[in-house]
């Protein structure tokens, strides 16, 4: 051990820094045993400093010997006096654990010594700990491990920018670790580069800047967070609070780590963005919703091949062997080489046509037996386009690479060629597996539904950030000149988009400063999912006309040919209904799958009347107008199809019945007449069709599992009971029955 130290730290001169971390471990001791011991108020212990009634923080001390011993360091310390490097590098310990014990207070500008916030003085320690361990072991972080001696040994402007590139990319990746609410691994990632890899692409904690950015219209992503700080970070906590309180005492706060809130997301205000916001946002709604070519993707990847097979053939012609044997495997020769090559293109032009026909058949199963609307998302699922893509692009090079071999007239074996060719060979392999997973779940209408419902969810967030968010500011008048005139004017569709003339958005807070810029008042005419046709009246503008620009209003609005459950909350449930129809059909009458269905609307129906409710009492008069969908239009389009069709059968009807009867328990009684006038005719359609008394008492029942008991979940008298009855309890249960 005396040796490891005196080669380890005396010999490379790091004496004065173990002289602080040990001078500050017991600095630190010292201080929190003396803080204990006044607040136990034990007699014969000092108390605190208080000249003339004034209390004196420990702080202070910190102060001025930080401020002494870094000034001495700097000014008279050298190689020639290693006792007072030694003696102010513990000096400096001594007064920085005075400060750091008493961070909390110069955080917070305040005495929250002992409580919650007073935490975070342990949190400051404990780092400091680290970081001179570290240091003390010879670790260093990014910038100080060695990054700069390829410099050193080629001092040229290439590889000085290189180097640099290389440390850029290391503190991005420890900026997007801290921002994702993991201190720690970022700090120890400067350390150990690894750390911060994992740390970057790791999910982030749901209560970090990075999950409030990014995870706000991402609900799955938002859950599996709570879910993996519940998990995982919890027991850390817990150890970590144990550690901190057998050193420093109790805080005055329960040692249980409060329970997290609700998987909710936390969404943006209703307040108008600024100006480089919305279009980043414009954009990438845009971007969502634009159609992708199917042939693209794999017309790029079938380029990339082509390029690549004919570079790995020069390296091949470069670095190969020319003994006749490929160079990695004596046994291997160039038939055998030809012949592998061969059997992948063939697969790989299998495995291409299975793809069409994966796709074909997922295209047919959903236009004919879920809904119209599916197509058009399962088209742009991208495992389809990569498979096509990988498929044809490792036939391509496998055949170039084929062709050389038997063309060059070489006896060189293509090794760095083959190596890839069987790598690609396995993506692919794994890319089918994905594509069978996919069409799995189209064929599966329990997954597809809640996949569907899911899309919605999204699209519900977008659409409604927060149930409880805050008005939307009024916009200030524009100051126009008197002899400017003013009257109405509109703006029709024109020129016909080539992706089609289903509106899917509008970039409302655009439109919104145009308004305020113009100086006019702006009405949208048609509402989102709606087919416009050619010269239709999108926008009708009254105010002063000369500043009015159509193209700038036209640039505010996305067309498409389907309207996708991704886009609005209305477009999902409208798919959902689909999919309850054609069960319902003559033709399949498959009533269990339109009971899913009903079970995916009430989700989606319980998740928008939070929302709508709060849109439509924090909505506020402003310079844009148009017809938004209400309340009473999503009940519509979730119920009244699948009432319609839900004649002579008993378990949809009890369980369209359940939705009404849940959404009324959870609304407010300022949404319930729409809900009460479906009760009112599922009662009369009930009375039209079941004559006989035991079909009408079925019919009446609500029953969340569509016919899951005879009384549904109103009449049920034998709940679970876990534990023991009493006998007279057995007894009256006994004699209900």
């Amino acid at each position: 051990m005396g040796r490891w130290f005196t080669e380890a730290v005396v010999d490379t001169g790091r004496l004065p820094l173990f002289f602080l971390l040990v001078s500050f471990l017991l600095a630190f001791l010292f201080i929190r045993f003396s803080v204990r011991m006044i607040r136990a108020e034990v007699s014969w212990w000092p108390g605190n400093v208080t000249p003339g009634g004034m209390h004196i923080h420990h702080v202070m001390f910190g102060l001025v010997m930080v401020l002494v011993s870094g000034f001495a360091l700097v000014a008279l310390s050298s190689y020639e006096t290693p006792v007072a490097n030694c003696i102010l590098a513990g000096v400096f310990g001594v007064g920085s654990a005075l400060m750091l014990d008493e961070f909390a207070l110069i955080l917070h500008l305040r005495d929250v010594y002992w409580a919650e916030e007073g935490r975070s003085s342990i949190d400051a320690v404990f780092v400091a700990i680290a970081i001179s361990a570290l240091f003390l072991l010879g670790v260093h972080p990014i910038g100080f491990a060695g990054d700069f001696e390829a410099y050193q040994q080629n001092r040229s402007l290439l590889t000085l920018v290189a180097v640099l590139v290389v440390i850029f990319g290391q503190l991005v990746l420890a900026a997007i670790t801290v921002l994702k609410g993991k201190l720690w691994t970022g700090l120890v990632g400067l350390f150990f580069v690894p750390l911060l890899v994992v740390g970057a692409i790791r999910l982030a904690r749901p209560s970090s800047p990075w999950a409030r950015w990014r995870y706000t219209d991402k609900p799955e992503k938002q859950t599996r967070a709570w879910v993996r700080e519940k998990r995982f970070r919890e027991p850390v906590v817990r150890a970590k609070i144990v550690a901190q309180e057998a050193l420093s005492g109790r805080f005055g706060v329960p040692i249980e780590v409060p329970e997290p809130a609700e998987p909710q997301v936390t969404m943006p205000s209703r307040t108008l963005p600024n100006r480089l916001v919305a279009g980043i946002r414009w954009t990438r709604t845009r971007r969502r919703l634009r159609r992708t070519p199917v042939w693209r993707l794999p017309a790029i990847l079938v380029t990339l091949s082509i390029v690549l097979a004919f570079v790995f053939v020069a390296l091949d012609d470069e670095f190969g062997s020319t003994d006749g044997a490929v160079t990695t495997s004596s046994e291997l020769d160039i038939g055998a080489t030809a012949t592998l090559l061969s059997v992948i293109a063939g697969g790989m032009i299998t495995l291409t046509g299975l793809v069409f026909t994966a796709i074909t058949l997922a295209m047919q199963f959903g236009a004919s037996q879920i809904s119209v609307r599916v197509v058009p998302l399962l088209q742009q699922q991208a495992v389809m386009r990569w498979s096509i893509g990988m498929f044809l692009s490792t036939f391509v090079f496998s055949v170039i690479i084929a062709s050389d071999l038997a063309l060059s007239g070489e006896w060189t074996a293509p090794v760095v060629s083959t190596s890839v060719a069987i790598l690609l060979s396995f993506v692919s392999a794994f890319l089918f597996i994905a594509l069978v997973a996919r069409v799995g779940v189209v064929l599966d209408s329990a997954r597809l539904l809640r996949w569907i419902a899911a899309q919605g969810r999204s699209s519900i967030i977008r659409m409604y950030p927060s149930s409880s968010s805050a008005s939307r500011g009024a916009l200030a008048a524009s100051v126009l000149p008197p002899d400017e005139p003013t009257g109405t004017t509109t703006v029709r569709l024109k020129q016909l988009s080539p992706d089609g003339r289903i509106l899917l958005a509008v970039n409302f807070v655009r439109i919104e400063r145009l308004a305020q810029k113009w100086g006019v008042s702006i009405e949208l005419m048609p509402t989102i999912g709606e087919f416009v046709a050619q010269d239709a009246v999108l926008f009708e503008i009254e105010g002063p006309q000369l500043r009015v620009r159509a193209h700038q209003l036209m640039a505010c609005l996305v067309f498409g040919d389907t309207h996708s459950p991704t886009v609005s909350p209305a477009a999902a449930l409208q798919a959902i209904v689909d999919i309850a129809l054609k069960a319902l059909s003559p033709a399949i009458n498959d009533p269990g799958r339109a009971v899913q269905a009903i079970d995916h609307l009430e989700d989606l129906l319980m998740t928008i009347a939070p929302r709508v409710r709060t849109d439509t009492d924090d909505s506020t008069p402003t310079r844009i107008r148009g017809t938004r969908r209400t309340w009473d239009d999503y009940v519509t389009i979730a119920t009244d199809e699948i009432r319609h069709f839900s004649t002579n059968s008993t378990q949809v009807q009890r369980r369209l019945r359940s939705l009404f009867v849940t959404l009324l328990a959870s609304c407010p009684p300022d949404q319930h007449p729409p809900l009460l006038a479906r009760m009112d005719a599922l009662d009369a359609q009930a009375a039209r069709e079941w004559k006989g008394d035991l079909d009408l008492r079925l019919a009446s029942v609500a029953d969340p599992q569509g016919l899951g008991s005879e009384r549904g979940s109103s009449g049920r008298v034998l709940p679970l009971v876990v534990g023991t009855r009493q006998r007279g309890e057995e007894n009256g249960s006994r004699d209900d029955l």
